[in-house]
């Protein structure tokens, strides 16, 4: 089998991840903050090294601002719905996954206003274009950095520095690109991005960053393990965004993806990988590939002539596994011309060869050919 759905979850995992989650579930298995005992402490201090370890490859200022959800979605939602009001406005760009499309269209329901910031043609959202949607109502920017349908990177810090300029929030989304590209996350407000993809964590993780001075109220109300004797949640983090027991062996396993990252470097293979499948794919006759060649691990393609899920079929039949559809993004289509056609998504990622990616750029021409 060759995987080159990536950009949907990682894999394989490192192996360090696996024995990491196999050794939590037969070795601890307790709850972290539910006990005083050796095995929970240990717990304990498992989750806030993955804070830490977070926090270093982002270089965030405040591990404790790091809240752990079972994914970017949920920390999507528990960001805008923890900030946005009635009357408010939320400004988005026209390449966001579902996640913030529809969280934001939920908001309209509940009485605030949407603008979209329209992308060009290869999916680059201009700050400029952002700035001018800009009014005394706006309270929050959602804007993705890299494109799961184009692998596309936006210009995140200057969208930062012109919402500063506002007194607006920002909440960006680096779900393909955590882990994936060099960040510094220092001056942001919220992050929200997934374990599962290029931090090599596993299903069911995710994180929410919330910097110093922004308070938002949380999705879900419980028990903490902190403050038991109140009615009322605790008001600091990560406690506030921690009620129920959190997926802990997910955790362990995210907190070694880091690590793994920060140990070996993983940007510069993913970048050449990606760039040696792009040139390949390139040389096909009749292809479409929105975006940049500088981009996330994400290579969308449109033959001409053919079915998307059909050449995804085809290529399945040859024990390659990639996406074909709309990703969960159609606004990102429309952006693109894609919406009627869906793409063909091949996403390599650390452990792709480039044997791997010659036999799958020979086996596509092929099937154009026959």
């Amino acid at each position: 089998m060759i995987y080159l759905d990536n950009a949907a979850t990682t894999f394989p995992k490192p192996q360090i991840v696996t024995d990491t989650v196999l050794d939590y579930l037969t070795n601890c298995g307790a709850s972290p903050g539910r006990g005083g005992y050796d095995s929970a402490m240990q717990s304990s201090e498992m989750l806030f090294e993955c804070q830490e370890n977070i926090a270093s490859l982002l270089s965030l200022p405040t591990p404790e601002r790091i809240v752990f959800t079972k994914n970017a979605t949920e920390a999507i939602n528990a960001a805008i719905f923890g900030i946005i009001k009635d009357g408010d406005e939320i400004i988005i760009s026209s390449m966001e996954h579902n996640a913030v499309m529809r969280s934001a269209h939920e908001c309209t329901k509940r009485g605030a206003k949407l603008k979209i910031a329209h992308a060009n043609e290869k999916g680059k959202v201009s700050p400029e274009s952002i700035e001018k949607l800009i009014s005394d109502k706006t309270k929050l920017i959602c804007v993705i950095h890299s494109s799961n349908v184009s692998g596309t990177i936006n210009d995140i810090h200057s969208v930062a520095r012109i919402a500063k300029k506002h007194n607006v929030y920002t909440l960006f989304d680096l779900s393909q690109s955590a882990g994936i590209i060099p960040i510094n996350a220092r001056d942001f407000d919220m992050l929200a991005f997934s374990g599962h993809k290029g931090l090599f964590g596993i299903m069911g993780t995710g994180c929410l960053y919330v910097r110093e001075g922004i308070n938002i109220k949380p999705l879900l109300y419980g028990g903490t393990g902190s403050y038991s004797e109140s009615a009322r949640m605790p008001d600091f983090f990560p406690d506030i965004f921690h009620a129920g027991t959190v997926n802990a062996p997910g955790i362990a396993s995210l907190s070694e993806g880091v690590k793994f990252i920060m140990h070996e470097g993983v940007y510069e293979k993913e970048k050449e990988i990606t760039r040696y499948m792009y040139d390949l794919l390139s040389e096909i006759p009749n292809i479409i590939i929105p975006g940049e060649r500088d981009r996330t691990s994400a290579i969308s393609v449109v033959l001409k002539g053919f079915d998307s899920v059909g050449i995804a079929e085809k290529l399945n039949s040859l024990g390659i596994c990639v996406r074909a559809g709309l990703h969960c993004a159609p606004l990102a289509h429309r952006t693109l011309g894609t919406i009627t056609t869906g793409t063909v998504r091949f996403s390599p990622g650390f452990f792709t060869e480039k044997s791997d990616v010659e036999f799958v750029v020979s086996s596509l021409k092929k099937i154009v050919e026959n």
